[in-house]
This record gives C-alpha cells, sequence and structure tokens, in this order.
C-alpha cells in the first residue's frame, strides 16, 4: 500500500498525527516521522514516500526549503502543506514548489481524512493510468520487435527481395545498419529431431528462448552492432564483423560451454564469410547455412566458418536418372536394389560434401517421390505425411542418421510396391516367383520353369512379361545381383566364391553382369558399403 512522512515540529502536534486512526482508510500502511526539514530530507533520500504532509515552518530547514530540494527528485511524491491563517503567502510559494495541497492548523480529522481519501483516489488513477500506458506501449514495442524480426527472416531467407521496399520497411521499423562489415551466424541445437521428440513444442520454444538469451548476452557483451531472429528452428544473428576472427572465436565458444552449462543441450554454429553491402545478406545466410550444415559430415558442438570450407556444386550427386532409377524400384517392389541404389547415393555425399542447398533439394525430391509411389497404391496416405516426413528429414545432424530415416522411408516404399505387385499377379505367376526366391542359383530355364508347372513355355514367358514387368532372364539375372550384393556386405565371402553362391561359375561373366546392373563392380561395392 501507501507510505506517508509527516514533518512537524511540535512533537504533540506529530504525535496525533502519527497515531490518527484515518490513515488505514486512504491505504496508508507505513509513517514516517520528522521533527525539521534537515531530517524529513534525510528520509526522502532512503526510503518510498508516497505522501508528505509537512509543515511550513519549521527549525534548521523548513518545509519551503524541503520542497524546494525535492521538486526535481520526487515528483512522485504528493506534497500536503501545514500552515496557519497568516501565512498564506508562504501557501502560494509552497504551491508553485510543486505542493499538491494545503491544510490550516488547527487540523481537524474529518478534513484531514477527506483530503487523502481524494488524494489516494488520484494517486490511484495516475497508477492505473501508468500502467494501461506502460501494457500499450510494451504490446506496441512487443508488436514492432516481431514484425522486424517477421521482415528479417524474409529479407535474409530470400522470401523478400524488393530492395526499395525492404529499405522503406527497415526505416519505418527502426532497423539501421551502421556497420561497414558483417557476419551473418546461425545456431542450431544439436539432434534437432531428438529435441523435438522429447519436448512438447511449448517446451521447446522455452529451450530455444534460453539459447537465444544466452546468445544474445554475450553478442551484447561485445559491443558489436547486430540483430537477432528465429528463421526455421535457428537463432540467425546478423552481427558487425572486427578484423579480430579470434574475438569471434571465442564469444562463439563462450556461447556453446553456456548453453550446455545452462541449458543442458549441445549447439553448433555456422558463419559466414565477411560481407559489406546489405544487398548480399542472402547469401550471407547460405553461407552460414552451409557452414551450419557441416556438422553432419564433422560433428556436433562446433563453430564452423564458411572461408574455411572448400565445396563444389554437385549438381549431378542426384540427377534426373538416379531419380528415375530409384522411383522405378520402389514402384517395381526392387526392395534390394532400392538399398543398394541408397547406399551408392549416401557413400558419395559422403565423399563429396554437398551445399546445404543442393541437399535440401535432394530431400524435396525425396519426399515427392514418397508421395507419388504412395498415390499408386489403393489406401494412398495423405500429402499431409510427406511433409512432416520432409520436416523431419531436415532436423538430422549426421550423415548415417539422415541416410537410416531415408533408407527405411525408401524400404517401406518398396516393400509396399512389392505388395502391390504381388497382390496383382496371378496365382501361376506368384508360385513361380517364390520358386524362383529359393532356387534362383540352380540352373533354371524357361522351359524346365514351364515343364515343372505344367504349362506352355510361350504362354509362361509371355505372363511373366506382362505381370512381372521383365522378361525371365532378366529377372532371374536381376534377382541373382540382389543376393549377390546383399552378400557382399554381410559376409566376408570372397567375390569368386559369391559368384558361385549366386549361380554363377563364371566369376568374370559374373562381374560383366554386375556392373551392368549396378553401374559398378562387386569390389567397389563392398568397398562402398564399408564406408
Amino acid at each position: 500500500m501507501y507510505s506517508l512522512l509527516i514533518a512537524e515540529d511540535e512533537s504533540w502536534m506529530r504525535e496525533v498525527l502519527v497515531n490518527a486512526d484515518y490513515w488505514k482508510h486512504c491505504g496508508i500502511t507505513r509513517i514516517f516521522e520528522a521533527g525539521n526539514g534537515e531530517d524529513a530530507y534525510g528520509i526522502l533520500q532512503t526510503e518510498k514516500v508516497d505522501f508528505l504532509l509537512s509543515d511550513i515552518r519549521m527549525p534548521i530547514m523548513d518545509g519551503l526549503e524541503l520542497l524546494s530540494r525535492i521538486q526535481d527528485t520526487h515528483p512522485e511524491t504528493i506534497k500536503v502543506m501545514l500552515t496557519g491563517f497568516d501565512d498564506f503567502e508562504y501557501v502560494r510559494t509552497a504551491m508553485r514548489l510543486d505542493a499538491h495541497d494545503y491544510m490550516l492548523k488547527p487540523v481537524h480529522d474529518e478534513e484531514m481524512l477527506q483530503l487523502f481519501l481524494r488524494l489516494a483516489r488520484q494517486k490511484n488513477e495516475r497508477q492505473a493510468e501508468k500502467l494501461r500506458r506502460a501494457a500499450e506501449e510494451s504490446k506496441w514495442n512487443h508488436g514492432r520487435q516481431m514484425l522486424r524480426e517477421q521482415l528479417l527472416a524474409s529479407w535474409f531467407s530470400g522470401k523478400k527481395t524488393d530492395e526499395n521496399g525492404i529499405r522503406q520497411q527497415c526505416r519505418e521499423l527502426g532497423i539501421h545498419w551502421q556497420a561497414d562489415r558483417y557476419v551473418v551466424m546461425l545456431l542450431e541445437a544439436d539432434r534437432l529431431h531428438a529435441l523435438l521428440e522429447r519436448y512438447s513444442r511449448r517446451d521447446f520454444n522455452l529451450l530455444y528462448y534460453g539459447i537465444r538469451n544466452i546468445a544474445e548476452e554475450y553478442v551484447k557483451e561485445s559491443g558489436r552492432q547486430y540483430y537477432l531472429f528465429e528463421l526455421d528452428e535457428r537463432i540467425v544473428i546478423w552481427c558487425e564483423s572486427t578484423e579480430h576472427a579470434q574475438d569471434m572465436e571465442s564469444m562463439l565458444e563462450r556461447i556453446r560451454e553456456s548453453v550446455k552449462r545452462f541449458i543442458k543441450v549441445s549447439v553448433s554454429v555456422g558463419v559466414s564469410g565477411r560481407h559489406e553491402s546489405e544487398s548480399e545478406v542472402f547469401q550471407a545466410y547460405m553461407e552460414a547455412l552451409n557452414s551450419l550444415k557441416m556438422k553432419m559430415y564433422y560433428g556436433n558442438d562446433r563453430a564452423t566458418f564458411y572461408e574455411s570450407l572448400i565445396l563444389e556444386d554437385r549438381r549431378k550427386t542426384f540427377g534426373r536418372d538416379l531419380q528415375v532409377k530409384l522411383f522405378n524400384c520402389i514402384t517395381a517392389g526392387q526392395v534390394e536394389e532400392t538399398e543398394a541404389l541408397l547406399a551408392e547415393l549416401f557413400g558419395e555425399i559422403r565423399r563429396n560434401p554437398v551445399p546445404a542447398q543442393q541437399m535440401d533439394e535432394m530431400l524435396q525430391a525425396m519426399a515427392h517421390m514418397l508421395r507419388e509411389s504412395r498415390e499408386r497404391a489403393p489406401e494412398a496416405e495423405s500429402g499431409h505425411a510427406f511433409d512432416e516426413w520432409l520436416a523431419k528429414a531436415r532436423t538430422f545432424d549426421m550423415l548415417d542418421e539422415l541416410r537410416q530415416f531415408v533408407t527405411e522411408a525408401f524400404m517401406a516404399a518398396a516393400s509396399e510396391g512389392a505388395k502391390q505387385k504381388m497382390q496383382r499377379k496371378s496365382k501361376l505367376i506368384v508360385d513361380v516367383l517364390h520358386y524362383l526366391e529359393e532356387h534362383y542359383m540352380e540352373d533354371i530355364s524357361l522351359q524346365k520353369l514351364a515343364e515343372r508347372f505344367f504349362v506352355n513355355a510361350s504362354y509362361l514367358s509371355r505372363l511373366f512379361k506382362e505381370e512381372v514387368g521383365e522378361i525371365f532372364t532378366k529377372h532371374v539375372m536381376r534377382l541373382r545381383i540382389e543376393r549377390a550384393c546383399r552378400l557382399l556386405r554381410t559376409t566376408r565371402m570372397k567375390v569368386y566364391e559369391v559368384s558361385e553362391a549366386v549361380g554363377y561359375r563364371d566369376v568374370k561373366y559374373f562381374n560383366k553382369i554386375f556392373k551392368d546392373i549396378t553401374g559398378m563392380t562387386p569390389a567397389d561395392h563392398r568397398s562402398l558399403s564399408n564406408t
């Protein structure tokens, strides 16, 4: 509630005022007392005083000098002066010195009560108005900050490109970049996919709020100009760059250590090259993103600087031919060939790291392929499910984790393709395929197979091509090579032993067929599988 200071030199009068019952009705719960202006001034320097009730005439320091001293320093304190009938000039002076009201001696209880009830009500109203204005200002500032961060996110991600429009909005939102050179830094919590599974969205946002506060504290402490915002589950810092790179490295190390200590997670950081023009912020952002994504190859909990990277834009890593081949495999239900193609793809990516944008384009293409393959099924999943798959794929830190996640999805799609394919086959072809699964390594001809199932060889050849989608000899050849791939990956058998195990007595012929189907030699396939 409120506090009151009573400054009165007559002790009996001061005692009467201090012990009056009406103060509690005015919300006054703390009362200080002083016998002169100097003592009152001392109390005002150390205590919060809401109301001052002071006599004008006092020894050592009178009430007018007391008002003069606190006029500028205590504008929120409401001052009421006590005076006699012949002190009117003193009253006029007191009012000029910011006194709010006065009372004539002798003081009557009812008059005092009514005066302080009115003053307390006015103070309540002023405080309520002050709080309302503060709330409105806070709300406006928060809204302005959100608009500022939305603009920066759209600008840096390349969604907003109109330079004149951007400059205008920056002026309106108070974004004034003055540094000569800058870098863009991206902070991302490691093992993001695990965090998203462990925490609710609210708790995850609180976690990132903590990381953001720690990062901002250290950047602010460095004295650099900066703007900070969030984009795609990452914290973006547009930060002034100095000549001393070791200062930046030290700051980022302290940020990472503090996050581990207080938030109990690790973060990785990607830092762009240094730029001068504000028109290059999208380029700087992509450099930072490429640097951050190197944790897929180098590991978590580190800062990677773009200037130290050597990246080649290998657009053919997941080119059209490979996409078509992979799509055909999953729709045809070729599980092992699907697995082999993905092993080859990710082996190439490990040997030659790709830029973040190309990796994202590859994941988008894969999500589209999975969606297209499922749409051919009788009970197709919604497109939303594949949007979620893509979003999760983007959260993986390590290449091996991403490879496993992608492979599981494509193997499941290929298994579904095999299931659908099997359901469309006649009983004769289903029985033939089951027989081939168990006897592919034997000397099997179409004629022998037709005799075993008591049908005409020409009829079996035509039916096999119609329902399986390839001729009999091609199917047996592919089946053998699929089993060979599995043996190369899972055993220590020599190449000639694998050749004999899958039905080829001539290892040179086996090597030729293997390369025709997989695009690589058996030795290369085994080496790739072990990387």
